[in-house]
């Protein structure tokens, strides 16, 4: 393999290692918005791992023809800790923004779902108050 295909690769996963990166605050801004149990936050850390299991592995396969090698694992690693010290706090507010938004607009479908079915369950506890006391 030669110096170029190597450095072009050391980029090629700097780079999957920003992407974990950002897969991470995907998880920590849905986490801080949407509050949830030990049992889901144990799913999500799961889910996380295989996630960037399968990416990291994947990539190996296709971009090294599934050689291993130190530099592929400290590069990823160092793109996770540049992602990490540098653009993830940003990342996490707009991140946070838009979970805040979906929560609101899920919570106004929600109310809106209400409203027809309470006036149809009214309708029907109606009516079958009104064969009930014919009988």
């Amino acid at each position: 393999m030669s110096v170029a295909e190597q450095s072009r690769n050391f980029c090629l996963f700097f780079i999957i290692g920003l992407f974990i990166g950002f897969i991470f605050d995907l998880f920590r801004g849905f986490r801080k918005t949407f509050k949830t149990n030990k049992i889901l936050v144990d799913l999500q850390d799961i889910i996380f791992l295989l996630i960037s299991g399968f990416l990291f592995f994947r990539s190996v396969v296709v971009f090294n023809s599934g050689d291993m090698r130190f530099y592929l694992i400290f590069s990823t690693f160092s793109g996770i800790l540049i992602y990490a010290l540098t653009i993830s706090e940003s990342c996490v507010i707009i991140i946070n923004v838009i979970f805040r938004l979906i929560k609101i607009i899920f919570i106004n479908i929600l109310r809106l779902l209400k409203k027809p079915i309470k006036f149809v369950n009214n309708v029907f506890l109606t009516v079958l108050g009104k064969t009930r006391t014919k009988e």
